[in-house]
């Protein structure tokens, strides 16, 4: 009787046809953190194979670079600031990505400065430095965060660097403050021995005029015209 039944279960399962598994690259839009758990977690568990999807994840280069890393054709899907396809969609509005899952509602970016350099208010930042990487929603944001403060921004000095260095050259007073993600920089100055809560102040962009929404789940057009279901 076993031998009868394990012969039918091989049968039905060499009829059965094999679920098609549709390939996506996936980006995130930075190093891995927190905020990539539920993406992550969603591989870990085989929830995207149960759903026919063979998902690659990788590690992403900013926010907005999220964006064009999926319009140049590289990524089908990523993590990633909606604001960067809105300022992308008043270009190339054929190219832009599609937000599908909106996961941030409050926007994280922020300049941080220490305490000591009396940096507490955007009039605050006329006359000083500050840092950024190119491809943070941050730095992207700048103008408007000093337009809509009425915030001389030809007096201010910008640097482009390295993420890496960001938080560094901050706490070594290379620069007055740095254009950053909150959420990333708390956790890059505990990691530098600093306190963030006690030693620095945070202008957060939320606070100052731009209530905007941030990253989230975000997919190609060609994705949704030839597999929406995926």
């Amino acid at each position: 009787m076993l031998k009868s039944l394990l012969a039918a279960a091989s049968l039905i399962a060499l009829a059965s046809p094999a679920l098609a598994q549709t390939d996506i690259r996936f980006t995130l839009g930075w190093k891995t953190q927190g905020s990539d758990a539920p993406i992550l977690l969603a591989q870990q568990k085989g929830y995207f194979e149960e759903e026919g999807l063979n998902v690659t994840i990788d590690q992403g280069e900013g926010s907005a670079a999220t964006v064009t890393r999926i319009m140049s054709g590289t990524y089908d899907a990523g993590f990633g600031d909606i604001n960067a396809i809105i300022q992308n969609a008043a270009e190339r509005p054929d190219q832009t990505p599609v937000m599908v899952y909106q996961l941030w509602n409050d926007p994280p970016f922020t300049i941080v400065t220490r305490k000591e350099s009396g940096i507490e208010s955007p009039a605050d930042l006329e006359g000083k430095t500050l840092g950024g990487a190119p491809g943070t929603p941050t730095t992207k944001l700048l103008p408007v965060f000093a337009r809509m403060n009425d915030v001389d921004l030809d007096s201010i000095i910008i640097e482009s660097l390295a993420p890496n260095l960001t938080e560094p050259m901050l706490i070594r007073g290379d620069i007055d403050g740095a254009m950053v993600f909150n959420i990333t920089a708390w956790f890059n100055l505990i990691n530098n021995r600093q306190d963030p809560a006690a030693d620095f102040n945070w202008l957060n962009f939320g606070d100052h005029g731009l209530d905007l929404y941030a990253n989230g789940v975000m997919v190609s057009q060609a994705m949704i015209a030839d597999n929406p279901d995926a």
